[in-house]
């Protein structure tokens, strides 16, 4: 062979884009190409007749065990290539999948001389079979419909999403164009005006009704987009779809709930506040008359907790069908909260209608309602207010109407009343109440008297009843029964209750430190405190916060109290009781249940209610109670306190059925803080 000829085949091996390489039969590098090297890391200037390389310096073991005890005897025992996939590992320890062809080369004779490997780096390859799989996943498994065609539009491939909003399998719409999906809801210029803009920006998205395979129509989001080649040619054109059907209805349904009712199927609050905007808009335009009339079923709260909440719903729904039998069609009728109804009347011929309307609704709500065997009589209230009289616009009407219904509760109920603007001042006063009510929480004007209470035997001082007093700026001293249900309604409770309490520790810690003995100190406690979830915690921190001990504390709550929530308040006092505080059940007797109580509430002390004190001398009903409450305080093993006690026969009385404890006029009014420490201090 001429020299020229070994040059040629030299230069066309290392032009060669695979790995060519030569080995010896002791498996040692006698040749690699430039690709070879590029491929395995190996300097281009390196002298393999200088430095050895060997087979096993380019694979992981356990490849070259394969190779070694293997491939390699495999091939020069039969003089034949083999050919595989296996991992070559660059100088710097990469290794990368390859397709290897392993060639013996052998004498005359048939003996092997050595092996020569040719092989392609898969790299790139398997990178794009990854991309290919990944790519065929999104295809398969997204939810729109995707479809493939070619530059003529003939429908090259479809995924499962096309099929199952299309209804047509791949093979029945391979090959067709898309028209077989068309409509006919749009037009020629629809379609005309779709492809100009397909033609001048490559793509189109819009809303298309097109039809399934079984003829029913539906809407869809259609986005369609050009493939172009290298020449500029359009050869797909790729179209995804996505089902508005479903979402449609969706959207209907969360427009219908956010108008309606669930339970009742009713209009909602906030229908009732759109449709009464517009009903006040076209009555200025018109210059017509309003009637809103506001009402609620009355007891609903009695009895969701007697009877349960599944039938009180059921209670709702049935009262809800006779309220639409009475109703107009043209008018009006939405449910606003629990069992608070509103009629918006826009046509109506006289004030006499609306006030026949309002009677009608009394009485249909007043009759008996039966169900499951279960009969209740509801006491409905009904509030009535007109446009323009009494409010020029939406919102002031819709106060003032309920500013009445306010009213016909506070008047016994089973009635019903007109919007007068005297109730508006009052209830106009009552904010400004509410808002020096909130600015003595935070400066001044609040403090606390302290009522003790003593032993019937010797009249020893034996705690006392922190009580709470208010000086107000301009009307002076306000009595509490005028703030605290102000301070229930507004929700402030929480947060005179919490300052009851700071306060009440701030005063002990005065007397601790003047050297005083400190009585047992008791706390009314709100039941929206006891709603808290962190109150225990919170109270126990402020105790400890101020080094105080919790037995110097007894918390008093009313048994009516207990009725507006009573499991959450039960959850809260059994936690009170696990942190070591004690629990005066206040006003006992005047609540429904109170035997029921006594037995889930965790107590220490009882308190008889000063209606039956102060009675028990000339009536037999209240000397029985007050005997009966002693024996069962006795029995239960609880600290028993009489409250308003005013004179020495009640004492007498009271000592003698075996009552321990007292407070009342008898003894000591409610004390400032001062004079308390006089007392405390001879005592």
């Amino acid at each position: 062979m001429s020299l020229e000829t070994l040059s040629r085949q030299q230069a066309i091996l290392e032009a060669a884009n695979e790995m060519i390489i030569t080995v010896s039969l002791d498996q040692r590098l006698m040749y690699i190409n430039l690709a070879g090297r590029r491929m395995l890391g190996i300097p281009a200037a390196l002298n393999l007749d200088l430095e050895r390389i060997y087979v096993r310096d380019l694979h992981s073991n356990d490849v070259y065990q394969q190779l070694d005890q293997q491939i390699f005897p495999q091939v020069i025992a039969a003089s034949e290539a083999w050919e595989g996939e296996l991992e070559f590992c660059d100088l710097m320890g990469e290794c990368f999948p390859s397709h290897l062809t392993v060639i013996p080369h052998t004498s005359k004779e048939g003996k092997v001389l050595w092996i020569t490997g040719i092989a392609r780096d898969l790299r790139r390859r398997r990178e794009f079979e990854s991309q290919q799989r990944l790519a065929m996943r999104v295809f398969e498994s997204t939810i729109e419909g995707i479809m493939v065609t070619d530059g003529r539009a003939r429908i090259l491939q479809v995924n499962s999403a096309f099929t199952e909003i299309t209804g047509y399998q791949a093979e029945e719409i391979l090959g067709l164009t898309p028209k077989i999906l068309q409509s006919n809801h749009h037009d020629a210029a629809f379609y005309k005006a779709m492809w100009a803009s397909i033609a001048k920006y490559d793509r189109w998205q819009g809303e298309v009704w097109n039809r399934r395979k079984d003829g029913s129509v539906y809407l869809q989001w259609l986005s369609i987009n050009c493939v172009r080649n290298e020449q500029g040619e359009i050869e797909n054109y790729i179209s995804i779809t996505h089902d508005l059907s479903e979402l449609r209805a969706k959207e209907a349904q969360i427009q219908h709930l956010a108008h309606h009712d669930p339970l009742t199927g009713l209009g909602n609050r906030h229908q009732l506040n759109e449709r009464l905007h517009q009903a006040v808009r076209h009555a200025k335009s018109q210059q017509e008359e309003l009637a809103l009339i506001l009402f609620d079923l009355g007891r609903i709260q009695i009895i969701n907790e007697t009877l349960g909440h599944n039938w009180c719903d059921r209670l709702i729904s049935e009262q809800s069908k006779k309220l639409q039998a009475l109703v107009g069609d043209a008018d009006t009728l939405v449910r606003v909260g629990a069992d608070e109804f509103a009629v918006l009347i826009e046509d109506y011929e006289s004030t006499h209608d609306i006030t026949q309307l309002a009677y009608d609704i009394k009485k249909k709500l007043q009759q008996p309602v039966t169900i499951d065997d279960k009969e209740v009589t509801l006491s409905p209230s009904i509030g009535v207010g007109f446009f323009p009289t009494d409010g020029f616009d939406a919102d002031t009407l819709l106060t003032n109407t309920q500013t009445a219904l306010s009213e016909a509760k506070n008047s016994g109920r089973d009635t019903f009343r007109f919007f007068d603007h005297k109730m508006s001042e009052n209830a106009r006063q009552l904010l400004k109440l509410e808002q020096a009510l909130r600015t003595a929480i935070s400066g001044e004007g609040l403090s606390l008297h302290f009522q003790p209470k003593v032993q019937l035997v010797d009249q020893q001082l034996y705690g006392v009843e922190a009580l709470i007093r208010w000086q107000h700026p301009e009307l002076g001293p306000l009595s509490p029964a005028v703030f605290i249900p102000l301070a229930e309604e507004s929700g402030l409770i929480v947060e005179i209750g919490a300052w009851v309490i700071e306060e009440a520790c701030r005063a002990m810690v005065r007397w601790r430190d003047a050297g005083l003995a400190i009585p047992r100190v008791a706390i009314n406690i709100a039941v929206q405190q006891l709603e808290q979830e962190d109150f225990p915690s919170w109270l126990e921190s402020v105790i400890k916060n101020h080094q105080l001990s919790l037995d110097n504390f007894e918390l008093e709550i009313t048994e009516t109290g207990l009725m507006a929530n009573e499991l959450c308040a039960l959850a809260t006092l059994s936690s009170l009781q696990e942190k070591g505080f004690r629990i005066a059940l206040d006003d006992f007797g005047t609540g429904y249940s109170s035997l029921s109580y006594l037995r889930k509430l965790p107590l220490s002390t009882l308190k008889i209610d000063r209606s039956f004190v102060m009675d028990m001398g000339n009536d037999d009903t209240s000397l029985s109670i007050v005997q009966t409450i002693v024996q069962l305080a006795h029995n239960l093993k609880l600290d028993l306190v009489a409250e308003g006690v005013e004179e020495e026969a009640q004492a007498r009385q009271l000592l003698a059925m075996g009552c321990q404890l007292a407070q009342g006029f008898l003894y000591y009014k409610p004390l400032p803080e001062d004079e308390l420490v006089k007392l405390l201090a001879k005592s």
